[in-house]
């Protein structure tokens, strides 16, 4: 059991975000395996601003690392997104999407994406990363030279970490009532 060094919360290692104070930064450790002092706290702004203010009263800008931790797990989830479609596990295109059967996994929908096309592919037992990434990206992460508008990995291997750290995302930028 972890406690969230903003609020106070109990839970798993796998429901909070480390952050550790390395030469005098303080840096989102997304992997868990940056050396120095680590803290735990919950995916949510609240919980970031509370921990900023708390731990370096006035030094670092809490806005500052909310963004920069947001910014961390948008590049780690691209990456995440690209090993996933090396081992397979990744389904590309409206067309095979809306033909899966898959029971959980992660639903990428571009921002450039139309919102009709957006509520064709949703599935309730699927978690959306919608609007975060741009088509391009998408695209870039998984070394297409075209752009993807929508691509779906299983919860599987791989995907079971794109999973969890999409929650964090997911919960980060919905949580962010300034």
């Amino acid at each position: 059991m972890r406690t969230c060094a903003g609020c106070k919360r109990k839970g798993e290692n796998e429901e909070f975000i480390r952050f550790v104070e390395f030469e005098g930064e303080l840096l989102p450790d997304l992997t868990r395996k940056l050396p120095g002092r680590g803290y735990n706290v919950c995916p949510t702004y609240k919980c970031i601003k509370d921990f900023v203010k708390r731990k370096f009263r006035g030094k670092k800008d809490p806005d500052e690392i909310y963004n920069q931790t947001v910014k961390a797990l948008k590049d780690y989830i691209l990456h995440l997104i690209s090993l996933c479609h090396k081992t397979g596990i990744t389904v590309i295109g409206q067309d095979e999407i809306k033909e899966l059967r898959s029971p959980e996994g992660v639903l990428i929908l571009a921002e450039d994406l139309s919102p009709r096309t957006k509520e064709r592919l949703k599935r309730e037992n699927w978690l959306t990363l919608e609007d975060l990434f741009t088509s391009e990206e998408i695209g870039n992460a998984i070394r297409k030279d075209r752009r993807v508008g929508a691509l779906f990995i299983e919860k599987a291997g791989l995907g079971r970490k794109l999973y969890e750290n999409a929650e964090k995302l997911i919960s980060l930028t919905s949580s962010n009532s300034r």
